[in-house]
Formats: C-alpha cells, structure tokens, sequence
C-alpha cells in the first residue's frame, strides 16, 4: 500500500491555478522533500494532503484512504502536521495551555487536555525528554521559544505514533543554531524510526538531511522533478526551480546550494 497517492491534481482558487496536474506516489520506506521558491504551491499541496483544502479535480489516497470516502476527523489522527503556521494559531489560541497537557493531547488529535484520555506517563515523560522539552513541562505554551514550540509539535506526533508526519517550514523562524539543534532532532527521530514516513517543506536546500530519500521539485504549481534526490538535486534543476543560477556540493551528506552569478564569464 503507497503512503500517498495523487493523481491528476489541480486546485484553483479566484479564478487561477494554485496547483496544476500533480501526480506522485509516495511509497512505504521512502521519505520525502518538497522544495521550490515561495508561491510554488509547496503549502497548498500540504493542505491538499492534511483535507483542509479540496482538490479542484484529481484523486488523492493517503494511507489507503481515499479522500471523499473517509472520515477526515478521524483520518487526521493518523497524521501529525508540525508547522510554523500551526504554532502561530496555537499561540495566539492557546498560549495559556501547558507544554505537558499540549503534548499528552497528542494521540487525541485535539489542543489541549483530554477528560477522556490519559496517556502513559512513561511514555509521556519519553517524549518530552527525547524532544528536550522536560523542563518546560509546566511552562505555557505561548512564551516558548519558535524552536521549543516546534519541539512541543514533534513531541506529540512522537508519543500519538502516528503514520505519517507532515513537516511544513519546520524551520521558518530559527536562527542558525536554532535549526541545526531542530535538524538534529528531526534526524534522530529519521534514524530510531525509519518506517514512519515523513514529508519535510522548505525553500533551502540544506535543510535536505541524508535520510531524507526522494524530492519532489515545485515550480509555479507544477511538478518540475521528482525522484531519488540525488537525481532531482541537480544545479539545473534547482536553478530553474529557485530563479537564479546556482551550484550544488555535497558535504557531510547535505547538499549546500551557492548562487552562481557570473560563474560563466
């Protein structure tokens, strides 16, 4: 069974294309990126993905699931989403929440604590821990740090087991240790759990970890690549892609894109 499936999908809002004849596959074992400039429609897709937005036409599966004929609230259980976006409405909703009862909500679904639902607190205490979040257990939600605010997020996907984490921007906000601390994490979760499958969003290329096994390439809301990475991260994919020229090393795993104005004079 394919993680997810699309095919043939396009969404137009206002009278034009936000996403035009998407077609990709996500297969078990595979974890995926998805790059292109701001406004290529790297969010939408996602939203297409979590069903906060419909699909103008095509069909989409997301773990044997086919959209239209599942229960989304139910659905969403199985996916964890951990963004920048979500972290915004989470403060200005719910900053007065505790990380702890944010966390132990997780396996719910839902924000906040849960009268129905009381989770192991070994393994609660675990993914706080692991997220490096213990000590801020009683601490509300709203004056976190952005990084700390992603770590609650990728805490309560951890301790909910889900079976597909949705990672949009995770980064967006951070300093440069701030997001090398984040990548860590991001990567460690990669390595103890290698069959969760996860779909990482961002516009830099060096935040494409070694785990990391397929990218899918966006460019003004179409499939511009897709495939193994080292196939799709090419200078020329990349720079048409990104807008400008650009050169691409590898080191220590990641693959580091620099702007190549005049290279060839």
């Amino acid at each position: 069974m394919a993680v997810l499936e699309m095919e043939n999908v396009s969404l137009i809002r206002s009278g034009g294309p936000i996403l035009e004849h998407i077609d990709w596959r996500i297969n078990p074992g595979e974890s995926w990126v998805v790059m292109g400039a701001n406004g290529s429609g790297k969010t939408s897709l996602m939203t297409l993905i979590l069903g906060y937005q419909w699909p103008t036409e095509g069909t989409i599966t997301v773990l044997g699931a086919r959209y239209g004929r599942v229960d989304l609230r139910e659905h969403r259980k199985r996916i964890a989403w951990v963004s920048h976006h979500l972290t915004e409405w989470m403060t200005r909703d719910h900053g007065h929440q505790t990380v702890r009862d944010l966390v132990a909500a997780g396996p719910e679904a839902i924000i906040g604590a849960s009268p129905n639902h009381r989770p192991d607190p070994f393994a609660l205490h675990e993914a706080l821990s692991h997220f490096k979040i213990l000590e801020r257990a009683q601490t509300r939600f709203g004056i976190l740090s952005q990084g700390e605010k992603t770590r609650v997020l990728l805490a309560r996907a951890h301790l909910a087991a889900v079976d597909l984490i949705v990672m949009d921007e995770p980064c967006s906000g951070l300093d440069i240790r701030g997001r090398e601390e984040l990548l860590a994490l991001i990567r460690d979760h990669l390595s103890q759990i290698p069959t969760t499958p996860i779909i990482y969003v961002t516009h830099h290329v060096e935040e494409i970890m070694p785990e990391f096994t397929h990218v899918l390439l966006l460019k003004s809301g179409r499939v511009l690549a897709r495939g193994p990475k080292r196939e799709v991260l090419t200078a020329q994919n990349l720079s048409v892609a990104l807008g400008v020229p650009v050169t691409v090393e590898i080191v220590h795993g990641r693959p580091w894109a620099r702007v190549s104005w005049g290279a060839s004079s």
